[in-house]
C-alpha cells in the first residue's frame, strides 16, 4: 500500500528504466481505470481517477526531469502543442545527469548506507 503512495511523490529522482517501466505498466492501467469509470458508473465518478492519473504523470515526469538535472517546471513545455511534448520525450529519454542532479536527491537505486553494504569486517584468527 505504501509503495503505491510513493509513486505519487514529487520529490527525488527516477532513472530511465524505472521511468519507462512505469510508463508501460502503471500509466496504461491508470488510463484504463479512468476511461472505465467514465463509461460506468458515469461522468462525475471519473474525476478522481483523472486527477490521480494526472498526479501520477506529473510525478513520473517530474522525477525523471530531476534525474536529468532539470526542474519539474520543464513540464510547462507541454503547453506548446507538439514541440513541447517532443522536447520532453527526448529529454527524458537521455541518460541521467549523475552528480549534476545532486540537488534533487540520491541517484535512483542508491539508498542510504549503500556504500557500506558488502563490506566485511576483518576477523582475527582464534589461537
Amino acid at each position: 500500500m505504501f509503495k503505491v503512495i510513493g509513486e505519487f511523490k514529487t520529490t527525488g529522482r527516477l532513472g530511465r528504466f524505472g521511468f519507462w517501466l512505469r510508463h508501460f505498466t502503471l500509466v496504461p492501467l491508470a488510463l484504463w481505470l479512468t476511461v472505465a469509470a467514465g463509461e460506468w458508473p458515469g461522468a462525475p465518478y471519473d474525476l478522481p481517477f483523472a486527477a490521480l492519473t494526472t498526479l501520477l504523470l506529473v510525478s513520473l515526469w517530474g522525477r525523471r526531469l530531476h534525474d536529468r538535472g532539470r526542474s519539474a517546471w520543464w513540464l510547462v513545455a507541454v503547453l506548446i502543442p507538439v514541440l513541447g511534448a517532443l522536447v520532453l520525450m527526448v529529454e527524458c529519454g537521455l541518460r541521467g545527469a549523475g552528480r549534476a542532479a545532486a540537488g534533487y536527491g540520491a541517484p535512483p537505486g542508491l539508498r542510504r548506507g549503500y556504500a557500506v553494504v558488502g563490506v566485511a569486517q576483518r576477523k582475527e584468527p582464534h589461537l
